[in-house]
């Protein structure tokens, strides 16, 4: 089940000591992020005040992990992420890029099996605005308010924040759910999760033209949608390539796909932005009619 860590999660950073885990973990540790673990097979005792060990097992005995974020090159990823699914972390962040589709396949599928929830590959992660972040998200670009961003696309996910805190809007939670063809979790166990979310008065989805995921999640929309939500999808402009299609995508125009998520979302009563410019825009004339 998923879940957004606060200031008392216990967390676990997988490859601490590398050149990303020891920046990330300055990061979160600035920020009030309660790390509590390291995992290292180079370096023992602590990076800082940081207790590293040898394995994820000893270190969910130790200190009972609840959320375990993987560093890794692609090579490693995979068995990085089959252990910590072992040792039954509740939710398991693989912040890794270009990991092969056959590994990312074997750690979904893993993660299914062990009922743990799973972000990324590529993953930025979570940031609980003003109480911790579990990823690779840059802090300082965030202001608390009341919108949750949930995207596959981090760059446009950071775009969205700061055109949302020019337009004097904040943000409650954001989460990366990865941007690889093939990725662990979906939108709805997210949106479950933001439904519940007192902070949360708004949700901005930003999705992808390859898969079905979004097409799933407006089909969830329109049975049950008490929170508005605004959702943006890139890729209309695309050329189709015989020499680089996406996956599932060669004998298809992307706009055609675009449009097809488009009417499932408009007719699931959720509001479309047609331009990355017009997000933090949109969002705003929205707030603005509905305290009129």
């Amino acid at each position: 089940m998923f879940f957004f860590p606060n200031q008392k999660t216990p967390i676990l950073f997988q490859g601490i000591t590398s050149a990303m885990g020891r920046y990330q973990t300055e990061l979160a540790l600035s920020y009030g992020t309660n790390l509590v673990a390291g995992v290292s097979q180079e370096i023992t005792g602590k990076l800082g005040s940081i207790p590293l060990y040898s394995s994820v097992a000893k270190a969910m005995r130790a200190k009972k992990v609840q959320v375990s974020v993987v560093f890794s090159t692609p090579q490693k990823a995979l068995s990085d992420v089959l252990e910590a699914i072992k040792a039954k972390i509740p939710l398991i962040i693989c912040t890794t890029e270009h990991v092969p589709m056959h590994d990312s396949l074997k750690m979904k599928l893993a993660a299914d099996q062990a009922g743990v929830t799973l972000l990324g590959p590529s993953s930025a992660g979570i940031l609980n605005v003003g109480h911790a972040v579990a990823g690779t998200i840059p802090t300082h670009l965030f202001s608390a308010g009341s919108i949750a961003i949930v995207g596959r696309s981090s760059s446009l996910m950071f775009e969205a924040v700061q055109q949302l805190s020019e337009a004097g809007l904040g943000v409650s939670q954001c989460v990366s759910l990865g941007a690889d063809h093939l990725i662990g979790a979906s939108f709805i166990p997210v949106i479950e999760c933001l439904y519940a979310d007192t902070a949360t008065k708004a949700i901005l989805v930003i999705g992808q033209v390859h898969g079905t995921l979004e097409q799933e999640l407006a089909s969830f929309y329109q049975k049950n949608h008490p929170k508005k939500m605004f959702v943006y999808i890139p890729g209309k402009t695309l050329a189709r390539s015989d020499k680089h299609p996406l996956l599932g995508m060669k004998s298809v125009l992307f706009s055609d796909v675009i449009q097809e998520k488009k009417t499932l979302f408009k007719k699931a009563n959720a509001c479309w932005i047609d331009s990355p410019d017009e997000i933090g825009k949109q969002i705003l004339k929205e707030y603005k009619r509905k305290k009129k």
